[in-house]
């Protein structure tokens, strides 16, 4: 299953080293919570030339699958019908979560972008020793503007 799992991930388009990561998360011994949770608010435009009802209903996916993933703590989606855009907000628990969510989430996610959808922001709160991790792993979802700061709150 597991291997299904990464041909399939890596055939629509997710880099191999991101698939086996993502896969490895869904085996029980493979899965660890960090002790500082990450806070992500992110935001995707719907284009004007978009697929709209696809993007909605591979939205609704997206988020079903971020619900489902480990290590979600909060998960809020809404689509913002005045401005065209996605908004989410997710508190998950650290590196391994977001790699869960990766290979949860990027086959919904890979549709949206077909539909028109576009990353604009991401903009995230993590563990301060995980800023570059972070920065790499949010990098890839290619955001026109990407902010990742450290919690330095008690």
């Amino acid at each position: 299953m597991a291997d299904e799992k990464k041909a399939f991930l890596i055939s629509i388009g997710l880099p191999e080293e991101a698939a086996a990561m993502a896969v490895a998360t869904d085996a029980d011994d493979g899965f660890k919570d960090d002790t500082t949770p990450t806070s992500m608010f992110y935001t995707l435009k719907v284009k004007p030339d978009a697929d709209v009802a696809a993007v909605k209903e591979n939205f609704m996916a997206y988020t079903k699958a971020a619900k489902g993933s480990k290590g979600h703590m909060s998960v809020c989606h809404t689509y913002n019908e005045e401005t065209n855009e996605l908004v989410c907000i997710e508190v998950i628990t650290g590196k391994d979560a977001m790699n869960n969510h990766i290979g949860n989430c990027f086959p919904a996610y890979a549709k949206m972008l077909g539909a028109g959808a576009k990353m604009m922001e991401i903009m995230a709160v993590v563990d301060p020793t995980e800023v570059d991790w972070w920065k790499a792993s949010m990098s890839a979802w290619a955001p026109e503007r990407l902010l990742v700061n450290g919690n330095h709150c008690p």
